[in-house]
C-alpha cells in the first residue's frame, strides 16, 4: 500500500513538474500569412515559399562589405504580410532578397524594420532558380558622363518637366548624366560642407536607373534651379532651388559653367560640377556647386532591430486580401501584449474547452513570427474561464484566473 502511494505521489511530482514547464507561447512560421515572389531579367514566380526569404540572412555571418569591382544582380525575392487590420499597419512586414555575384555570391537582406539597410552575407552558390541568370551588371562606383546631343534636346520637350514648362528655362549644356553606383547615395550641394536634398540613392536592381542632372533657372524669380530625371529622354524632370544663402536673397545676375568633364566618382571624394557667377553688390562672386558619392554600409550590429509585437483578437480567419475592420478585430501592443503573453503563459494543459463566441481566434505578431489559437469561454458563477488551443498543435490550455482577468481587462468587447 506505501509503495502505491509513493509510486502516485512521485507520478504527481512528474506531472506537476512537467505542466510547470510547458511554454504554451511557442512562435513560429505561420505559411498562410505570407505572400512571396522570386524575379529576374526576364521571369517571374508569384508563388513560393516565404520562409526561405524570410531566414535567408539570419544564420551566416554578416558582411561589412563585398568583394568585387563590378556586381552582376542575379535575381530579387520579396516576401509580404499584409495588414491584419484596416486601421493599423503594426501587423505589416515587408522583406526582400536580392542576389548578388561579385567575387563571391552574396544575399542582401532588408526589412521594413532595416531603415532601408542592407544586411548581406556570402552564400556557398547560385539558388538553383537562378544557376543560369545571366543577370544586370552594375559598377561598384557610379560614373558621371557629359550628355549627347540627343540627351540635352529631351530638355526642350513640351512635357519635358513635371512644373509648368514655361516657368523652367533649362541650360542644356549643364546636362550629365550619372550611371548608378552599386550601393550608395551622392549627395550634391554649394560649398565643401553645406548639402542639400534632393541627393540620388543607388540601390542594387535589375532595372537601374541613370540619373540625369542639369541647371536651369525660374523665369519668374530668376533663382537658379537644379534640375532632376531618372531615365533621361523618356522621363520627365522635377526641378528645386540651389540652397544657397546668396542665391536665395536673389542676384542681379547669374551665369552658369560646366567645369567637370566626367569620369569614376571615388568614395567621399568632392567633385565640382559647375561654377555659379552672381552680381552681389556690384561685385562678381563665383560659387562652386559640387557633387560626392557616400557608399551605403552594410548592417552587422549584431543586436536586432526591435520587432513589432501585436496581437489581434478577431471574428474571422486572417486573409491576405480582406483585413478585418473594428471591431470585427481588435488589437494590443507595446506594454498590453506583454501582459497578454504573460496572462497566456500562465494557462496549463486542459482536456477540455469552453464554448466559443463571436471574437473566437487569437493570433500573436512578433517580428515576422506568430502563433495562432482559438479561444473559448466557460461562464462560472463569478467568473469566466478562458481557453486558448493552439492551432498548429492542437493543444488546449486553461488560463489562470489571473490570466483570464487580464486577458478581460484587455479585450472587455469578448465578454459583452
Amino acid at each position: 500500500m506505501k509503495k502505491r502511494m509513493l509510486v502516485a505521489m512521485s507520478l504527481l511530482l512528474i506531472t506537476a513538474g512537467c505542466t510547470k514547464d510547458v511554454d504554451v507561447v511557442r512562435y513560429g512560421h505561420i505559411e498562410e500569412h505570407w505572400q512571396a515572389e522570386r524575379v529576374t531579367m526576364n521571369s517571374q514566380e508569384p508563388v513560393v515559399d516565404a520562409e526561405t526569404i524570410l531566414n535567408q540572412c539570419e544564420d551566416e555571418v554578416r558582411l561589412t562589405e563585398l568583394a568585387g569591382e563590378t556586381f552582376s544582380v542575379l535575381g530579387m525575392a520579396y516576401a509580404t504580410r499584409a495588414p491584419f487590420t484596416t486601421d493599423d499597419y503594426d501587423g505589416y512586414s515587408f522583406n526582400e532578397v536580392t542576389y548578388v555575384e561579385g567575387d563571391a555570391v552574396y544575399a542582401l537582406c532588408r526589412s521594413d524594420r532595416m531603415d532601408g539597410i542592407y544586411r548581406a552575407v556570402e552564400i556557398e552558390a547560385r539558388p538553383a532558380y537562378l544557376k543560369d541568370e545571366v543577370g544586370t551588371e552594375i559598377s561598384s562606383l557610379p560614373t558621371i558622363h557629359v550628355a549627347t546631343e540627343n540627351e540635352r534636346a529631351a530638355l526642350h520637350k513640351p512635357d519635358a518637366f513635371y512644373e509648368n514648362r514655361q516657368d523652367v528655362e533649362p541650360y542644356p549644356v549643364t546636362l550629365m548624366r550619372i550611371s548608378p553606383g552599386f550601393n550608395g547615395t551622392v549627395e550634391i550641394g554649394i560649398g565643401e560642407e553645406d548639402y542639400f536634398n534632393p541627393a540620388f540613392h543607388f540601390l542594387p536592381n535589375l532595372r537601374p536607373s541613370d540619373v540625369f542632372i542639369a541647371l536651369g533657372r525660374h523665369t519668374e524669380t530668376n533663382m537658379p534651379l537644379l534640375l532632376t530625371s531618372y531615365g533621361g529622354d523618356w522621363a520627365r524632370y522635377s526641378s528645386s532651388v540651389l540652397e544657397d544663402a546668396d542665391l536665395l536673397n536673389g542676384a542681379d545676375s547669374l551665369t552658369f559653367r560646366r567645369v567637370f568633364e566626367g569620369g569614376t566618382m571615388n568614395p567621399m571624394t568632392l567633385y565640382p560640377l559647375y561654377d555659379l557667377t552672381i552680381d552681389m553688390d556690384g561685385q562678381k562672386v563665383t560659387k562652386t556647386l559640387s557633387m560626392r558619392y557616400r557608399p551605403s554600409h552594410l548592417y552587422t550590429d549584431t543586436v536586432e532591430p526591435k520587432e513589432k509585437t501585436v496581437a489581434y483578437l478577431h471574428k474571422y480567419p486572417y486573409h491576405q486580401e480582406v483585413p478585418l475592420p473594428y471591431p470585427d478585430a481588435m488589437n494590443v501592443s507595446g506594454k498590453a501584449y506583454d501582459r497578454l503573453v504573460e496572462a497566456i503563459e500562465t494557462a496549463r494543459p486542459s482536456t477540455k474547452s469552453g464554448e466559443m463566441n463571436d471574437y473566437k481566434y487569437l493570433t500573436l505578431l512578433r517580428g515576422n513570427l506568430g502563433q495562432q489559437f482559438e479561444v473559448s469561454y466557460q461562464q462560472r458563477s463569478k467568473k469566466v474561464d478562458v481557453y486558448v488551443k493552439d492551432v498548429k498543435t492542437g493543444k488546449v490550455f486553461k488560463m489562470s484566473s489571473t490570466g483570464a482577468e487580464t486577458f478581460q481587462e484587455l479585450f472587455p468587447q469578448a465578454f459583452e
